[in-house]
Order: structure tokens, then sequence, then C-alpha cells
């Protein structure tokens, strides 16, 4: 499940509010925001998130936390033109493991990019983003 996805259904219960509710808010039909909580579908276009904002109300602090998730959950990694075979023998034996990790490895290779690299856009307080799609 995608930090998307986790956040969007964890909105939605402190809301209090059926899938079903929330979907007639937003205009969709109920089995889109259903994959969309299992992390079935992609990311939604902005107009999804627009409305998102508006209709359920979201607070300045709601905002900037769906923001991050957005940026965490994208399944596509772009490597850079100047990324070197080693940075790319890394991205590939990454998302091989992807999937395949426990929670404690995760949080180990966290940790080594943590003192890397400690102000990445994805760290959080680990609610969310533990397994970033790659």
């Amino acid at each position: 499940m995608s930090p998307f996805a986790s956040f969007l259904r964890e909105l939605r219960q402190r809301r209090g509010l059926k899938q079903k509710v929330v979907a007639e808010l937003l205009g969709y039909e109920q089995s889109y925001l259903s994959s969309l909580e299992k992390g079935l579908k992609g990311l939604p276009r902005r107009a999804f998130m627009d409305r998102l904002i508006s209709k359920l109300a979201l607070d300045t602090a709601e905002v900037a936390e769906l923001d991050r998730v957005l940026k965490c959950s994208d399944r596509r990694v772009l490597l850079p033109t100047n990324a070197s075979p080693n940075e790319y023998t890394l991205w590939h034996e990454l998302r091989d493991l992807s999937g395949r990790l426990d929670d404690r490895q995760i949080e180990l290779i966290r940790g080594l990019l943590h003192a890397i690299a400690p102000n990445r856009c994805c760290s959080s307080d680990g609610k969310h983003g533990r397994r970033a799609t790659m």
C-alpha cells in the first residue's frame, strides 16, 4: 500500500466517513475510492486532490502531509543522467527487494540513507512512507 493510499484511508476514517459518502462528496465512484485506498490505482489527477482538500476541509497540516505522501507515492523512479553505474545497480537491487523487506530491514536502510542525506522529501515520523515503491 502506498503512503497516499494509507493517508487517504486514515483521513476518511478520522472524519468518521464511509467510502460511499466520500466518493459521493468528491464526485467519484466508490470503487475508484476503494482502489485508491488499497493502492491498486496510480495517483489521481490534480482535480481529485483539489476536491479532496475542499470537500473534506483539509487544514494546513493535512495539505502539507498530502503533498508529502504524494511525492513519496510516485511509483516511477527517474535516475539523473549523471548517475554512476553503481547508482544504477543500487536502484535495481532495491527494486528487486521491493515488497520483500520487513520493517527491521527497511529501518536499517532508512537509517543509512538518513545518515547520508538527512533532509529527504519522504522522511517522516514513519507513519506514512514506509514502503515507497521503486
